[in-house]
């Protein structure tokens, strides 16, 4: 009786497997499917334009008195009230990369490349409109919020 019991559960085990193995296979094979659609859609859009800035002051959301002025190429920042010298003039750069690791395979990251004579500063874009401007300093990751000036 214990035999026939013990033969039973086993059955039952090893049909429950099957089971559950030919569900994850047509699962699997529907996220592959998934997975080419989606690549095909990505290849007939792959150019997306970069972020492009427009001459306009801007002005911290957390400091009034500080700020940031793009004119012809070049972005200055600047306190009010102290004078702006050649190290606070940059030159900027815009890039665009993809990060598998993080999964961001179908969604770019913009950056923001600053140079000087003296120094190099790295931005990842957040947001950017005519109205606001976030990025965030890689360094040290925190965010840097601006508006426009009026």
């Amino acid at each position: 009786m214990k035999k026939e019991v013990l033969i039973t559960i086993i059955g039952i085990i090893i049909i429950g497997i099957a089971y559950l193995g030919i569900e994850m296979f047509d699962f699997a094979k529907g996220v592959k499917e998934d997975a080419k659609k989606n690549k095909i859609e990505l290849k007939q859009n792959p150019f997306v334009k970069l972020t492009e800035f427009k001459n306009g002051r801007w002005i911290s959301t957390t400091d009034s008195l500080a700020g940031i002025e793009i004119i012809n190429g070049k972005w200055i920042m600047f306190y009010k009230g102290i004078e702006t010298d050649s190290s606070d003039i940059y030159d900027f750069k815009i890039r665009r990369e993809y990060i598998k690791k993080l999964g961001t395979e179908q969604k770019p990251f913009e950056y923001l490349s600053l140079t000087n004579y003296s120094d190099t500063l790295e931005y990842s874009i957040l947001k950017y409109s005519n109205e606001f401007l976030s990025l965030s300093y890689i360094s040290r990751g925190n965010t840097l919020n601006y508006e426009r000036a009026k």
